[in-house]
């Protein structure tokens, strides 16, 4: 028995050497992939993970950070119904969306920090990132017990449409950078600092001291993997947007508008070009959005059908959300006892019975971080500053005039103010003392700044040359701003159809007041109209002073806001229906074609830029980039392998020095020439003053030249173009040229 027991376990070691064997031997001789397909999705894979890892430190970084706030003191506002407050409890859903974007804001800052004390190194931060995972680990735990699927789950064909969409996304994100402002400043300067070191001031480029929480985001990226990674840190907010207005749809108009609202959001082409690209805008609109959505919570505004009376407590709004029940009674009347049409004013429909300052903290921390990535999102922050002032403004105090009912609304101004202005400070700080500017290279009126004169503010501001106060432009913008007739970057800003086969609607539900006393139309959607509005008055008035602001990717905080009001109103089109015709399925069948339509546009796209060749190693990374980028990157490759490490190019009419492996120094503004022609006066001098900087050669992008020409810069003066020809004849010396656009010298 016992002989028969060995000889049974032999066989079957045999036979499991033999399968072994056969298997390995079978795809030893036919490979069921090359080395190089091998490599390149191992490398996708590491990017695609380096960035979950990134979004899962923020995600745990802001689930304790949210701890610390539930932490502060409530403070009651000095009403009869302010008896008893709900606590600071917010719901899973919002943990995972505000908690990822709050952590990756505090990600930013950190960077930022350890990058001024000069410690921007790669053993550092993967140090770093690992403790960090280590000590958020009991945060991790806490979410995923938390974790429920979603109730609210989309129709098939919404799934598949966010499918299609999301994967296309994805796997344009996972290819090498070729966009034109990633390759400006936005990767350019976390490369900078990391090969410095530190952040540092010294380069002649204006934009790499604007606010900057994004490429602080990117240099962390960058330090753990690579600028693919860093592209991919921009992917996870559209991400994050897409998530944040299904959240607001839901909580603060109603269940049914959800995923219409994602929808309208995710027709937008501009959404699924910007996701793929090292910018800030996805960040912006996500920030903006949420200071928005934060002061809505904090004014308790609840929606009508949105799963939970606007007075519930915090368990029944929690176990709505799909998050853990909390154990926070709260007693108070429901909506129904408190209709909306005995309300007077938009945003004094907001409740007063569950004001909460957390949420204003919560609010002003997304309010300082949107100020923390570009000049202008300062709009966002002002717009829910004065919607909150008008609401304590408005609000009805039920007891007698008293010291607590005067500091109160002082309290809550403080609340919401003070949180904003620390967290965009540290940015506005740095260019002080790195420019001698805080607005660097704005209000040079007021402060002077490095590298900067007047002649070169008025060629960046090219003041006068937009569209004026002509009201025929004026009175068709929105129409021409979604057409994309008129922008300035087609491809990064294109709106589709929905906003602006909605906008009747939206003037009539805004403007007109269509609706205003029905007990459907929810408070927030007047608070979404005015964000909205001043989003876009703003954009409009950059557009009557420039040109170069006429780019409808900078409407994107408008349109994150306008996207829950689009998916509300497309719901809320039932109550026109007429038993002869259905209004609603008409407009169905039109979106339903819109969308499909976009899937098609994607699909073409998608095939023109056959990512599939760069992820299954088909393609290497400099044949991807010499496709894709033409001239350019040729031009770089050669510029690489030509000059001796010591030589500092100087770029003419060409901002992009990303790819540069010496010392290059861009054409920041395409300014360079006119700049020093205004400076110096001739060529010798140019030269000379060129010569005594450092600069060995000269890189002339002839195209670039011609758009300057094209734009007719008064600036570019025929004597300015005349001392060029002299250069080139008297004091440059060819190298090399590229396909005629760029031509390369050496500097006599």
């Amino acid at each position: 028995m016992h002989n028969r027991h060995l000889i049974s376990l032999l066989g079957l070691g045999l036979l499991l050497i033999w399968l072994f064997a056969s298997f390995g031997s079978f795809y030893l001789v036919q490979k069921p992939f090359t080395p190089a397909a091998a490599a390149a999705l191992a490398n996708a894979l590491l990017d695609l993970l380096t960035a979950a890892w990134l979004g899962l430190l923020g995600l745990g970084l802001g689930h304790r950070l949210l701890r610390w706030l539930q932490k502060l003191p409530p403070s009651n506002p000095p009403t009869l119904q302010s008896s008893s407050l709900p606590a600071f409890q917010p719901s899973t859903t919002e943990l995972l969306i505000l908690g990822c974007g709050l952590g990756l804001g505090a990600l930013g800052l950190i960077t930022l920090g350890v990058g001024l004390a000069g410690l921007l190194y790669r053993w550092l931060f993967m140090s770093l990132s690992l403790l960090l995972s280590l000590a958020l680990w009991p945060d991790f735990l806490a979410l995923y017990r938390r974790l429920r699927w979603p109730a609210n789950r989309p129709n098939r064909l919404t799934m598949f449409y966010l499918f299609l969409v999301g994967l296309f996304t994805l796997l344009v994100a996972l290819l090498p950078p070729i966009d034109w402002d990633g390759l400006f400043y936005h990767l350019t300067a976390p490369k900078l600092f990391i090969q410095a070191h530190r952040i540092t001031s010294g380069f002649d480029v204006p934009h790499f001291n604007f606010p900057f929480l994004a490429e602080m985001l990117f240099t962390y990226a960058m330090l753990l993997r690579g600028d693919i990674a860093a592209k991919l840190s921009h992917t996870l907010y559209g991400l994050l947007l897409t998530g944040l207005v299904y959240l607001t749809a839901r909580r603060h108009l109603s269940r049914e508008s959800a995923w219409p609202s994602v929808l309208v959001l995710l027709s937008m082409p501009m959404i699924v070009t910007l996701a793929g690209w090292a910018y800030n805008d996805l960040a912006l609109a996500f920030y903006q959005l949420a200071a928005l959505y934060a002061l809505l919570r904090g004014l308790g505004v609840r929606g009508q059908g949105s799963g939970v009376s606007n007075q519930r407590s915090v368990v029944s709004s929690q176990k709505s959300e799909g998050g853990a029940p909390t154990s926070t009674p709260v007693a108070s009347r429901s909506a129904a006892q408190s209709p909306i049409s005995n309300l007077q004013s938009p945003i004094s429909n907001l409740q007063p019975s569950t004001f909460n300052l957390h949420w204003l903290v919560l609010s002003g921390l997304f309010a300082g971080l949107s100020m923390s990535l570009k000049y202008t999102s300062f709009i966002g922050p002002l717009t829910v500053g004065l919607i909150l002032l008008w609401w304590l403004m408005r609000k009805k105090f039920t007891t007698p005039l008293s010291l607590s009912s005067i500091l109160y609304p002082l309290s809550s101004i403080f609340s919401f103010t003070l949180p904003a202005l620390l967290i965009a400070l540290p940015w506005y700080l740095k260019n002080f003392f790195f420019t001698g500017n805080p607005f660097y290279p704005f209000l040079s009126s007021l402060f002077d700044g490095l590298f900067w004169d007047q002649f070169r503010a008025d060629w960046y501001a090219q003041a006068g040359t937009g569209i004026g106060f002509d009201l025929k432009t004026l009175a068709v913008l929105p129409m021409l701003a979604m057409l994309g007739v008129r922008d300035v970057n087609y491809f990064d800003g294109r709106t589709g159809p929905l906003f602006l086969a909605f906008l009747p609607l939206i003037l009539l539900y805004g403007v007109f007041r269509y609706r205003a006393r029905a007990p459907e139309r929810p408070p927030a959607l007047d608070v979404l109209l005015i964000f909205a509005l001043a989003q876009f008055l703003f954009w409009m008035l950059g557009v009557i002073w420039s040109r170069s602001l006429w780019q409808s990717r900078l409407l994107l905080p408008c349109l994150a806001a306008l996207s829950p009001v689009v998916g509300w109103l497309w719901q809320d089109l039932a109550h026109l229906d007429r038993p002869q015709f259905s209004l609603r399925r008409f407009v169905n069948l039109l979106i339903g074609l819109a969308l499909t339509l976009n899937l098609v546009e994607l699909s073409l796209n998608f095939a023109q830029v056959n990512p599939l060749a760069y992820l299954t190693g088909q393609e290497t990374r400099s044949e991807y980039l010499t496709r894709r980028l033409g001239a350019y990157y040729a031009t770089m490759e050669q510029l690489n392998q030509t000059l001796p490490a010591q030589a500092v190019v100087l770029f003419l009419w060409e901002p992009r020095s990303y790819f540069c492996q010496v010392e290059c120094r861009p054409d920041s503004i395409l300014d360079q020439l006119a700049h020093d022609h205004y400076l110096y006066g001739s060529a010798a001098n140019i030269a000379a003053a060129w010569k005594q900087a450092g600069i060995t050669h000269v890189l002339l992008h002839r195209q670039g030249l011609e758009f300057i020409k094209r734009e007719e810069t008064e600036a570019l003066s025929a004597p300015a173009l005349e001392q060029l020809a002299v250069l080139e004849a008297d004091y440059f010396e060819p190298v090399f040229e590229v396909a005629g656009a760029y031509q390369l010298y050496r500097l006599k």
